[in-house]
C-alpha cells in the first residue's frame, strides 16, 4: 500500500506527488484511523465480558458499548493454563476461566453499576447450578464471585469467534497431563523374603553352635 510514498524517497527519483501516491496516502490514513483501537472504560456503562477455554489456554475480550451502538474492545486477555490447571476437567476449567478473567480485571469489573454480562459458548457451566460439596479450591471460587455483579449469558460457538481466536492461538498448544504415580514405593513395606527350610535350619544349627 505505501510503496508509492517509498519510491518517493529513494536517491535520485524526483518528487512528483501523483494520483498513486495521493491513493496510497489516502488509504493509510484510513487504515490508521479506522483500524480496531482500545476504547476507554466508562464506569457509568455496562461491561460485556466475552470467554473461550480451549484443553490449554483460555482467550478473552472485555468491551463496551460505544455511542455507534457497536461493543468496542478495552482489552484483550490470552492465557495458557497452568501446573495443575491443564488436568481440570471441563467444567472446571469453564469456571476458572471466568474467575480468572475477574481477577485480572478486577479494576474494572469490582462494585459495577451494572451486571458484568459475561458471554461463553459452553453450557458446561450450568453443572455448577446445582448443589454441590465444595473441596477447598471451590470454597475459594464462591468466595471470589460473590464479590462481583454479572450475569452469565450462553452464546453458542459460531459467534464466539473472537475469544475463540485467543484461546486457539498456535503457541497455546494442548499439554497432555503428566503421568502421575498415586502410591509411591516407600509407602510400601518390603515384602520378607521366604528363606528355603535346608537353609534355615542351616543357620539355625550355626547359631546354636556359636552358643554352646
Amino acid at each position: 500500500m505505501a510503496q508509492p510514498l517509498h519510491n518517493l524517497v529513494k536517491k535520485d527519483t524526483p518528487w512528483k506527488w501523483m494520483e498513486k501516491e495521493q491513493e496510497a496516502f489516502q488509504g493509510l490514513k484510513d487504515a490508521i484511523t479506522n483500524a480496531l483501537v482500545l476504547a476507554h472504560a466508562d464506569p457509568a456503562k455496562p461491561y460485556f465480558l466475552e470467554a473461550n477455554t480451549s484443553g490449554a489456554a483460555l482467550g478473552s475480550i472485555l468491551s463496551q458499548q460505544q455511542e455507534d451502538g457497536c461493543l468496542h474492545p478495552l482489552n484483550f486477555l490470552s492465557k495458557s493454563f497452568q501446573g495443575a490447571e491443564q488436568n481440570y476437567n471441563t467444567h472446571n476449567k469453564e469456571l476458572l476461566a471466568i474467575i480468572q478473567l475477574f481477577e485480572y480485571w478486577c479494576i474494572f469489573l469490582e462494585g459495577t453499576l451494572h451486571p458484568v454480562m459475561v458471554f461463553t459458548d459452553h453450557c458446561n457451566l450450568e453443572h455448577w447450578k446445582e448443589s454441590w460439596t465444595f473441596n477447598c479450591c471451590h470454597a475459594r471460587w464462591h468466595c471470589l464471585l460473590a464479590g462481583y455483579n454479572f450475569q452469565i449469558v450462553y452464546c453458542p460457538g459460531k459467534q464466539s469467534s473472537k475469544p475463540n481466536a485467543l484461546s486457539q492461538q498456535s503457541n497455546h498448544t494442548d499439554i497432555p497431563p503428566a503421568a502421575q504415580t498415586m502410591l509411591l514405593e516407600p509407602v510400601f513395606a518390603n515384602v520378607a523374603l521366604v528363606m528355603p527350610k535346608k537353609e534355615l535350619q542351616c543357620q539355625i544349627e550355626a547359631s546354636l553352635d556359636q552358643v554352646l
